[in-house]
Parts: structure tokens; sequence; C-alpha cells
């Protein structure tokens, strides 16, 4: 199997890497950016850049996901617990846990199946149907 340069391109320190790719985007008709810009960026932490790009917040997030999803198929019951548990902030005392078996049993008696407040599923459905949070329900032209 043939060596790439992302093989080595991925063993290089920060700076090296800045100013390769500085160089690569030279390379496409002249365009000149800094090694600097390039360094800022590769040196930021994961969360500082989700904060500012929608896709990399869905790649941090799609573990979680997927976690969840399966955790949730598996076996309902005990994924509700484990998020009241969390929610409440629990601890993994007797009294606790039978405080916990109750709530559950008390969500699980209701049939609603919705564990959020409806504030904030009111807040998501708004913020998706006008794309930024209206107050009072006025649409967004």
């Amino acid at each position: 199997m043939s060596r790439k340069y992302y093989d080595d391109f991925s063993k290089m320190p920060v700076d090296k890497m800045a100013q390769s790719i500085s160089d690569m985007t030279y390379s496409y008709k002249g365009t000149m950016v800094p090694k600097k810009h390039y360094k800022d960026i590769l040196d930021k932490e994961l969360q500082e850049l989700a904060s500012n790009d929608i896709n990399i917040e869905r790649m941090l997030l799609q573990p979680y996901i997927d976690m969840m999803s399966k955790m949730l198929k598996e076996n309902s019951k005990y994924f509700y617990k484990a998020l009241l548990m969390v929610e409440l902030k629990a601890k993994d005392t007797a009294v606790e846990i039978n405080a916990i078996n109750t709530a559950y049993d008390a969500f699980d008696d209701s049939k609603l199946k919705n564990i959020l407040n409806e504030d904030i599923v009111e807040v998501f459905e708004n913020v998706k149907k006008n794309g930024v949070y209206v107050a009072d329900e006025e649409e967004v032209n």
C-alpha cells in the first residue's frame, strides 16, 4: 500500500500543518492565506469550533445520539430512570433509587411518555417553525 500525503500530514505539529495548508491553498490559483489563520483554527478546542459551526456540532453530537437511541431501544425503563437520575442529581442510595422508581412509575403511568418540560418543547417547536425564537408566536416572514 502506497503512502499518502495525509499519512505524513496527520503526524505533523500544528505549526507545520498550518504552513502546509497555507501552501496547498496558495497552489490553488495563487490564493494567499497566512499560516497564522490556519494555526489559530487548528489550535481551537472542538467545543469552541462547534459553537461556530453547525456541522462540527452535529459531528460531536452524533455519538451521543447513537448511544442514547441504542439504550432507549434496548431498555427504555432503565434509559428513562437514568435520565431522571442525571436530571435530579440523584445519588446511588436506596432512598434515592426508591424515589427514582416512584418518579418513573408516575411517568410510566401517565402514558404521556414526555419527560421534557413543556416550556423546553415549546421553545424547540418555535425555533423549528420560525428559524429563530419568536416570543408570542409572531410569524417570521
